[in-house]
């Protein structure tokens, strides 16, 4: 490992929970199942990627009015798509191409046990907590990885990844509680991190990032 990497990882918490809003761990044997299928791992991984990035250009432009969240949102989805353009560079090196992505069911899970109509501030709300809840299961996976037996680079690369992520969920919490209130926001991401714990411990394990 070079210093470089070394550093990288020092700075990876011990417990890959910390600092996240996530209530539940993920099972210890998803690494196991996760790393079964590197090329699967990857090329879901460059999907999740790519997703974000649309995501975020999406709402930037649903909620225009908002500015500093439209400017965080396009600053995220440029970052996210550099993501992508690196683990699809993985793909390639390893002389595997995407495939179609397939349906994300803790996505799709989440979004059905949340709020997506209604009332537009309620929303809003639930549409930021669970963007914020996906980016802190993704990040915790990424710390999983960078300390699991991976072939080179893959366990540096999700080092440092892993360090880039966790700013993600605090970007989308802030903005929630900006626009309903810090108690409101506090209170429904306590309400969300049940439903997703509750998500988390029935999600068959893949070798996917979720």
């Amino acid at each position: 490992m070079n210093s470089a990497a070394g550093s990288r990882r020092a700075l990876l918490p011990a417990d890959p929970l910390a600092g996240l809003p996530l209530t539940q761990a993920t099972a210890p044997s998803w690494i196991t199942v996760a790393t079964a299928d590197v090329d699967a791992l990857l090329i879901d991984h460059a999907h999740c990627e790519l997703k974000a990035a649309a995501n975020a250009r999406a709402m930037a432009g649903r909620y225009a009015e908002r500015t500093a969240l439209v400017h965080d949102l396009t600053a995220l989805a440029r970052e996210e798509l550099r993501h992508f353009d690196q683990v699809h560079s993985l793909v390639r090196e390893r002389g595997r191409t995407l495939t179609r992505p397939e349906p994300d069911h803790y996505v799709k899970r989440l979004e059905e046990r949340t709020r997506r109509g209604g009332a537009a501030a309620a929303a809003l709300l639930d549409q930021l907590l669970r963007c914020g809840f996906i980016e802190a299961r993704s990040c915790e996976r990424f710390r999983l990885l960078a300390g699991a037996a991976l072939p080179p680079p893959l366990g540096d690369f999700y080092a440092e990844l892993a360090l880039a992520e966790a700013r993600h969920h605090i970007l989308f919490f802030d903005h929630a509680r900006r626009a309903a209130g810090e108690q409101v926001a506090d209170t429904r991401i306590a309400e969300i991190a049940a439903v997703e714990a509750e998500i988390v411990r029935t999600q068959p394990l893949a070798s996917r990032i979720h």
